[in-house]
C-alpha cells in the first residue's frame, strides 16, 4: 500500500463517520450538534453563494452547522444519496475531497442536489475540515451515466 492509499483510506473512513453524523443530525435521530466539532476545524473557511466566511470560533462553526441542518429538519429530510466522492491526498496530512449528493425527504422526493468540496487536514486530534465549498444546484437534471465512482 502506498502512502497516498493509506491517506485516502484514513480520509474515507473519517468522511464516512462525518457523513453518518451529519445525516443522523439532519433527520433528527441525533441532537448533539457539538459532535460535528469532531469533523470541523476551528477556524474553518466556508465558501457558498452567500460569499466567503472565516468561522474563527467554535460558536461560529456550530452556527454554520445549525444553519445547514435546520432547513433539512424542517423539510422532512430522510437521507442523502452519495452520488460521487473523490478523494485526492495532497500529502500525509492534507486531502481534497469533492462530493455530489442527492438529499431526499421522507416521501422519497428529492429536496436538493448539492455538490461540496472540502480541504481536510490531519490535526493532533484527527482529520478536520479546514475549508468547505458548497454548491447547491436544486433538483437534478443529471445525465444517466453520472453515479458513484
Amino acid at each position: 500500500m502506498t502512502a497516498q492509499n493509506g491517506v485516502e483510506g484514513e480520509v474515507r473512513g473519517w468522511y464516512s463517520a462525518y457523513f453518518d453524523a451529519f445525516v443522523h443530525l439532519a433527520t433528527g435521530e441525533r441532537d448533539d450538534l457539538e459532535s460535528l466539532l469532531d469533523f470541523y476545524g476551528v477556524p474553518m473557511t466556508v465558501v457558498s453563494d452567500g460569499g466567503y466566511r472565516v468561522l474563527a470560533t467554535r460558536e461560529a462553526v456550530l452556527d454554520f452547522a445549525h444553519d445547514a441542518i435546520d432547513p433539512l429538519l424542517r423539510a422532512g429530510y430522510a437521507g442523502t444519496e452519495l452520488l460521487r466522492l473523490d478523494i485526492r491526498p495532497l500529502d500525509s496530512s492534507a486531502a481534497f475531497l469533492e462530493g455530489l449528493f442527492s438529499r431526499r425527504n421522507r416521501d422519497g422526493k428529492e429536496i436538493d442536489h448539492a455538490g461540496a468540496a472540502y480541504l481536510a487536514v490531519k490535526t493532533g486530534v484527527g482529520w478536520r475540515v479546514a475549508s468547505f465549498v458548497l454548491r447547491t444546484t436544486g433538483p437534478p437534471e443529471r445525465a444517466p451515466s453520472e453515479g458513484v465512482r
